[in-house]
């Protein structure tokens, strides 16, 4: 018999979802979670503040919510216990897929099962990002918490770039640039939590 097959349109996957649940979080080893916390977010401040001269109410509106996403990232997600998954590598436009044997995360011809919708929507959001790996928290009810602070700001940028009314083309490259920016920065947090003297 063949699997039921359901694609989650990005309208199907906002809020209320099984990606917006409340649930309780609790951390262990705390001093070090502080620690790491404050590594990765002064690195990324030191990043953020050598673009602060960036003109214009749009570019500091996506400037801020670019920010908060990379702060979430390195503060909330670096800082407890991770896992790391392999993605496509390069911008794209990923599916969740629904099928009698669970999740999956299309990406172009490259597929991930995932356990739950929580950790799939979570991939989707680095995915499109074109991230090649990414940390994922090993607690699924830590990671449904998460789950707004980062779909959000990202959501937040598409609307400001929207408002821009750019054609085409000047608004793909626009939001190729702001994902590039993203993506280095991730990559950043992501050095400086493994290696805290970088």
């Amino acid at each position: 018999m063949s699997s039921q097959l359901k694609i989650y349109k990005l309208s199907e996957l906002q809020h209320p979802s099984p990606c917006d649940r409340k649930y309780h979080f609790h951390t262990s080893s705390i001093s070090r979670t502080s620690t790491l916390r404050q590594v990765g977010y002064d690195v990324l401040n030191m990043e953020i503040s050598s673009e602060k001269g960036q003109v214009g109410p749009s570019g500091i509106q996506i400037n801020r919510q670019i920010e908060g996403l990379c702060r979430t990232y390195a503060q909330e997600v670096l800082a407890g216990p991770t896992r790391v998954v392999s993605l496509l590598g390069r911008k794209c436009e990923p599916y969740i897929l629904y099928t009698f044997l669970g999740f999956e995360l299309k990406m172009s011809r490259k597929r991930i099962t995932c356990p739950d919708m929580s950790t799939a929507c979570y991939l989707k959001i680095f995915a499109e990002l074109g991230m090649p790996v990414i940390r994922i928290p090993y607690d699924p009810t830590h990671t449904s918490r998460l789950l707004p602070k980062l779909e959000q700001p990202l959501q937040q940028i598409k609307e400001i770039l929207l408002r821009k009314k750019l054609n085409r083309l000047d608004h793909q490259s626009e939001l190729r640039r702001i994902y590039q920016r993203i993506r280095k920065r991730l990559k950043i947090a992501d050095q400086s939590t493994q290696d805290p003297t970088l």
